[in-house]
């Protein structure tokens, strides 16, 4: 900016670059756009980022597409398994506010250290904090880290037996090759790509939605350059007004051009290769997500998108209500039962059920009893009221691990007492549930059997 006269930026590619480059650029009112920087951790509504041009989709537009996929699936429990830095962190606050607002709770989260892509116990740091999740009881995770990283998550997490449900994505939405101009940049990148790497896979040449905002991107810096006046142009390069050396921010100039750059490049708008370019506050508009089904050998189905306005929706611009929610999905095995989303947890405590015993009327035991088998010393329950309670529990969308525990026989209200003075009271139990076959007794002499 001092010595090349650069009158705006186009990059950098990491969003925690982007944040220091931002910072640099607002002092000096130079325009920095991006088309990598995805982290909400750099905004352009941040005073720090002023002259910050996000012409990528924000990562925090994804909170909302992850939270209808909760609320479609009924997952009423979702951990976030994130990068742990300005990436993975910023984006967690937005997931959980989009869940509670779709009433998804988040019980826990899993912070991974940034490095653990690239250290030599990486591998090792990923795997314990995989089988640390596989022992709760929530099945249900959101994945949000850099490639290297997500690897090795998953890669864990399949070696932890975390992987029977399958995957669902998001992909941001980009206009297949219908286009001629599209179909004709595709064509010549493929070309130039196998060209420079003739050993790589043709997969690797084709050209994803950081390749195409990179494009978009630099067509409407160019854009907006044409529209600048004459008098800015030939303004003094550089910055103006700098009280130091190049090497000291504290004193930086300012360039004459900036601001009028930075209004042409906000308010540019065409059709470009990844769709309408369109900047909403500096940051580029969401026009949808596709979602993916990944079955075996990684392939991915497309089952549907997610859009602000429709949510989710089998065709993209529909607006008929049989075009509503996602296409048939397909989980491992084949099937097409959506996952209840939890299972019973290794660890944790348990609740203890409380069962009075001792020597039941042999009429009342098809309500009520509870035996101790001498060879195994397991305690079985039985009758219509455990029934009842085991029916309910299995009815609940998260898991409930419990035990009978074997009481001597009492009054009820002797029982409820002991309940409430903590007689009863395990040291590590906070909650109990007492049945009675006196209470039973009670309850059916007030009813009339139809």
């Amino acid at each position: 900016m001092t010595t090349q006269g650069a009158r705006a930026i186009l990059g950098p590619q990491s969003s925690a670059e982007s944040a220091f480059v931002a910072d640099l650029a607002t002092r000096a009112e130079v325009p920095v756009v991006s088309f990598s920087a995805t982290s909400p951790s750099v905004s352009p509504s941040a005073v720090g980022s002023r002259f910050f041009v996000r012409a990528a989709v924000s990562d925090a537009a994804q909170a909302g597409a992850i939270a209808a996929l909760a609320a479609y699936f009924g997952w009423r429990r979702v951990v976030p398994v994130y990068q742990d830095d300005d990436y993975g962190a910023a984006f967690v606050p937005y997931l959980v506010d989009a869940l509670t607002a779709a009433g998804a709770e988040v019980p826990y989260r899993c912070a991974l250290p940034a490095d653990a892509s690239s250290r030599d116990d990486g591998g090792a740091v990923v795997t314990a904090a995989m089988y640390r999740l596989e022992s709760e009881q929530t099945r249900r995770f959101v994945v949000h880290a850099r490639p290297a990283l997500a690897e090795r998550v998953l890669a864990a997490a399949e070696e932890a037996g975390m992987m029977a449900a399958g995957v669902i994505g998001l992909v941001p939405y980009v206009p297949p090759s219908t286009t001629p101009r599209l179909r004709d940049v595709r064509r010549r990148w493929a070309h130039r790509f196998m060209r420079d790497h003739p050993d790589a896979d043709h997969a690797e040449a084709e050209m994803g939605c950081f390749a195409l905002w990179a494009y978009d991107a630099a067509w409407a810096v160019a854009s907006a350059a044409e529209r600048l006046g004459p008098g800015d142009l030939l303004s003094p390069p550089g910055l103006v007004g700098g009280r130091s050396g190049p090497t000291d921010f504290s004193g930086l100039g300012k360039s004459t051009s900036g601001k009028k750059f930075l209004a042409e490049i906000t308010n540019t708008t065409f059709d470009g290769l990844s769709g309408r370019f369109h900047l909403v506050h500096g940051e580029l508009t969401v026009p949808a997500f596709r979602v993916v089904n990944i079955v075996d050998n990684a392939k991915e189905r497309s089952i549907g998108f997610w859009t602000p306005k429709r949510r989710l929706t089998r065709r993209l611009g529909s607006t008929s209500k049989d075009d509503s929610g996602l296409g048939p999905v397909i989980w491992p095995g084949d099937s097409t039962v959506v996952p209840r989303g939890w299972v019973q947890p290794t660890s944790g405590r348990k609740l203890r059920v409380a069962v009075p015993g001792g020597r039941v009327d042999p009429g009342y035991r098809a309500i009520i009893h509870l035996d101790v088998d001498p060879a195994t010393n397991r305690t079985v329950a039985g009758g219509y009221v455990i029934e009842v309670f085991e029916a309910a529990v299995r009815l609940l969308p998260y898991a409930l691990p419990f035990e009978y525990v074997l009481v001597p026989s009492m009054p009820y209200d002797s029982l409820i007492k002991k309940v409430s003075h903590g007689t009863l009271r395990s040291a590590a139990v906070e909650l109990k549930l007492h049945l009675s076959a006196q209470l039973v007794r009670r309850l059916s002499k007030r009813m009339r059997v139809c």
